[in-house]
């Protein structure tokens, strides 16, 4: 009986230790943030926008940002390349802003203004 109790502790203990894992944020300062990068949006513009990342001839659908909010997007960013962002408003007009070399691990940000055009991207 009491191999049995002293056997169910250790179980208890092992289980207990090895079930606990930290997953550290990327995207916090330390963190490894390999293979992806982080998009803050601000869009000061009064529309909703839909957004997707260009890069080398794909085009990726981020999703959707509401007029004068903020919103965080995270994308599978295995290398350093150029990327852009393709700004496509609910009640009409579209904009791709210029590029912007972005490496894994970074955060970049994308400011969203009225008029559309002076849209841009920046770290």
């Amino acid at each position: 009986m009491c191999r049995r109790l002293l056997i169910a502790a250790a179980c208890a203990l092992v289980l207990g230790c090895s079930s606990r894992t930290d997953t550290p944020n990327p995207f916090e300062p330390g963190g490894s943030g390999a293979g992806q990068i982080q998009l803050r949006v601000e869009n000061l513009n009064f529309n909703d926008a839909t957004l997707h990342a260009v890069s080398d001839g794909a085009r990726i659908r981020l999703g959707r940002v509401t007029g004068k909010s903020e919103a965080r997007f995270t994308v599978d960013w295995p290398f350093v390349r150029d990327l852009r962002v393709e700004i496509n408003l609910l009640a009409g007009g579209n904009h791709t802003t210029r590029r912007l070399t972005v490496s894994p691990g970074e955060s970049v940000r994308l400011l969203i203004q009225t008029p559309l055009n002076r849209s841009f991207l920046v770290r």
